[in-house]
Order: structure tokens, then sequence, then C-alpha cells
């Protein structure tokens, strides 16, 4: 049977819009740290105890974990250039006879990534609140009004990516490097700034009756413990680390090999060195104890912390509108990533066909953003309106957790298996990384379900993730009966590379 027979289509019909700059901007965006530098007291507030909780440390344990998962995405993304990325690999390593169930946790995947953008837009109206009293605006936003922003925010963003994929590329490219220079100024503010006069501005953000000194002093213990420095781990897992996907997700719409080849290490290296200037910015121009007290009961961030020290309302601007557009950012990163796994989804036949439609006119799959649009909206509502926190859906990333694992294991499969057609030193490497990848995701997916208290273990984040796999399974043999009736046998997908 032809590709043209087998696949909804011939050709994906998306063209290359994608750039370097677009390709590491999209996995950077989707790596979240603005994000996670503005919402790590509330994981911190939650953890037993902070007493030798580092940061720094945290941060580079969970990079250094990271880089099988780097070794294996960058592999077969040179060799596997596809819409879909990981999903290609994952569907097409284990063949026809496990297909229902990595379909199952392949939509799956798609509604934990629906999850992760509600959580984020709800935390980023959230630090907008915290922000606009330090510009002098005095608003107070209710749970509706969050609703309601948080829903308009992300129907913007998708409206721009409606309007041509090259838009929405172009939106979430500039949003990212904004909020990077805002990151940088204020890396600079921090380190440059004479401690004592960030220390009489930060006091300002305190309570009454406390003090500097009282608050350092709240800190007991060592600077640095490795076991409740290793529980930060699934903080990390939730904003940063493993979320390589983005560039393979587009791979088949970057322009160049370069791109191909190098956005994943790019990106993964810089946002690591980001992240971790974020946490050293803050022991360095505060001090350690005074910065984990601080952040743990809530009275600063490291946006807020850097806005006062600023010290100049035109800075204090810059970086407090560049706190906001990160959660922006990775807002327009998902609604742009997340389409193309519809749409993969889709060209394999086991969703309707719409949501691989291309508008000739627009060059967007229209249908699948609103789609995306209108789950989003709903996951927003049910988490604001049943536990007023964007920390209720952290559990949901389990699904994500085991996602990645099996693609490990996809990977491992591809190697030793000699699949995809790689030198032999090529080969051992990738399946070295793809197994120590598996281990560091079922390690990191322990911890998530060992503490639910912690990492937002309820029935919201657990019970949408468990009804997505549910559905998957079913759709998948809805989709297996209605293509057999056509002729089809959707099993054959699963043997065959999609074109591009």
């Amino acid at each position: 049977m032809s590709d043209k027979g087998l696949f909804v289509r011939g050709s994906t019909g998306l063209v290359r819009e994608a750039g370097f700059v677009d390709a590491v901007s999209v996995n950077v965006a989707n790596m979240s740290v603005g994000a996670a530098l503005g919402t790590v007291g509330f994981t911190l507030a939650a953890l037993p105890t902070v007493s030798g909780v580092n940061l720094i440390a945290a941060s580079l344990i969970a990079f250094t974990l990271s880089i099988p998962q780097i070794i294996t995405y960058t592999t077969l993304t040179r060799h596997i250039p596809r819409t879909g990325g990981d999903y290609v690999w994952l569907t097409r390593a284990f063949g026809p006879k496990l297909a229902w169930l990595v379909f199952g946790l392949a939509l799956g995947f798609v509604i934990e990534s629906l999850v992760y953008y509600s959580l984020i837009a709800i935390a980023g109206v959230d630090q907008l609140s915290l922000v606009l009293p330090l510009l002098g605006i005095n608003v107070s936003i209710n749970p509706m009004e969050s609703i309601i922003l948080s829903i308009v925010l992300f129907a913007i963003i998708v409206a721009v990516n409606i309007m041509g994929t090259k838009y929405g590329i172009r939106l979430m490219t500039g949003l990212t490097v904004f909020s990077i220079l805002s990151l940088v100024l204020s890396f600079l503010v921090l380190f440059l700034t004479p401690r004592a006069k960030i220390i009489e501005a930060v006091s300002g953000l305190l309570p009454n009756g406390y003090t500097y000194s009282k608050v350092a002093s709240q800190y007991t213990g060592p600077y640095f413990a490795l076991g409740p420095t290793i529980m930060m781990l699934p903080f990390f897992a939730i904003y940063i680390y493993p979320w390589l996907n983005a560039g393979p997700a587009i791979a088949s719409e970057i322009k160049t090999k370069r791109a191909i080849n190098w956005n994943l290490p790019t990106s993964a290296v810089l946002s690591m060195i980001m992240v971790t200037l974020g946490f050293a910015a803050m022991y360095y121009s505060m001090g350690f104890k005074f910065s984990t007290m601080a952040m743990t009961n809530g009275y600063i961030n490291f946006w807020s912390a850097a806005m006062v020290a600023s010290g100049n309302a035109a800075l204090a601007w810059i970086i407090g509108v560049g706190s906001v557009l990160w959660y922006l950012a990775v807002l327009a990163y998902g609604a742009i990533v997340i389409v193309r796994y519809l749409f993969a989804l889709s060209f394999d036949r086991l969703l309707p066909e719409f949501f691989s439609y291309v508008s000739p006119r627009l060059k967007s799959p229209v249908y699948a953003h609103l789609f995306d649009l209108a789950i989003t909206a709903i996951l927003i509502a049910a988490a604001e309106a049943l536990y007023n926190t964007f920390s209720s859906l952290y559990g949901a990333v389990v699904e994500a957790l085991i996602y990645f694992a099996l693609v490990g294991a996809a990977a491992a499969i591809a190697a030793i298996l000699n699949r995809i057609k790689l030198s032999k030193g090529v080969r051992v490497t990738l399946a070295v990384a793809s197994i120590l990848m598996v281990g560091v995701m079922g390690y990191i997916s322990y911890q998530f379900l060992e503490y639910p208290s912690i990492w937002g273990g309820n029935w919201l984040a657990y019970g949408v993730e468990i009804a997505a796999v549910l559905v998957g399974v079913a759709i998948y043999f809805v989709a297996k009966h209605i293509n057999s009736r056509k002729g089809l046998d959707i099993s054959l997908i699963f043997m065959e590379i999609p074109p591009e």
C-alpha cells in the first residue's frame, strides 16, 4: 500500500517556517525557566523541611540526570525528523501489537500537556497579580476573574496561531527573546547592586514586624544536604529538564539540518545556565538563609526581588513585564507544539481527519488549535474552581514521565535491534543513554507517587490522565474498526515512518 493510501495524505502540508533561533526558542519556552523561578516558593512551602535544600545543586543534579534524554532525543531527531517527534519514534518502535496501549499513553501525554498549559495560564495570572502592585497598580484578581483572564490570554495566542504558523512562531520567539532579556537584566541587578541596598529594598516586601534578620534566622541547618535537595527533582521535572520534546515535535518544519541537529543541546544547556544563575543570583544578593525562608513563606520570588532591587521604575517595568511574558511564551510554545501531536495522531488515522486539516489560506491546522483551546479552557476552570491553585495540577506530570520512559525504551529497542541505520558507536551510545533515561524517569515518577501531598497527587490530576489513557485505548479500537470497514488496516501504519 502506498504512503498516500496508508496515511491521510501523501505529505503533511506543513511548511518549513522555523529557523535555528525559532527552534531553540520553542525548546527554551518549553523548559519554562521563568515560571520555575517564579513559583519555586510554592514547592519549598510544601516540603517536610527546607533544611539543606540547595536549589543550585538541585538544578545541576537534575540537569545531569537529563543528559541521557538529551542524547536520546538529539539522536532520534537527527535521524527521524517528523511532525509529532517522539510519538512517531515510540509508536514505530513498539509496532502494531502494542499500538493500542502506546496510542492511549500518547493521548494521555497530549492531555497532560494541556493540563500543564492550564497550570501555566493560572500561574501567569498569579504572577501578574504579584507584579502590578509593585508597579503602582493596585488591582486584586478574584478566582472568577483569574479563570476568565487565563482563558483570554491563551485564546489570544491560539488566535495568532490560527492566522498562520509563521505568526505563531514569530510570536513565540519574540516572547521568549524578550523574556530572556528581562532575565539577563534581573541577573545584572542582583549580581551588581550592593547587598545592603538589595536587603533594604526587599525588606519592604516583608510583612509588618518582620525584618531581614528575623526571616534569615528562621533557617536552621546546612547549606546543602543530598536527601532534601534530591526531593526537589520533581519540581524540575514539572518545569524544565525532561521537556525536550518541542523541537522534535516540529522537526519537519525546521529549515536547516544544523538547526535540527543542535537546537536541543543548545536549549538544554541555555536553560540550565539561566535557571541555575537565577537561584545563584538570589543566594548571592540576599543570602542563602534569607532567600530560602523568604521564598518558602511567600514573601518574595526571584522576579519581585529583582524588581524592587532595581531601584528604577523603567527597569522594574521591563523586569515585571518580562516575568509575565515568560508564562505567555510557554503558552505560545504550547499552542504550536501540542497541535503537532494532534496532527500526527490524526495523520495516522487514529483521530478524526479534521485534526490534520491544514487551511490552504492560513497554512495552519485550524481545528486542532480550536480543540486545544476548548480543552485547556475546561481544565483552567476546573483547577481554579476545585482547588484554587495551579499546583493542584502538578500530579498529572506522572503520565508524562511514564510516556518519556517509554520513549527511552523505544529508543533502546531501535538501537539494539538496529532499526535505524546508525554507526556502531552511535548505536551503543543511544542504547546506553536511552536505558539510563528509563531509569531516571522511573525514579522521578516514584517520587511523585510517594509524596502526593507535595506533588499535587489528587483526583483532578490523576483522574484526568487515567481517563485520557482509557479514552485513547477506546479510540484506537474504534478507529481500527472504522478503517477496517474502509479496507484499511491501521496496524500497518506503525510499521512505516510517515511522510514529511
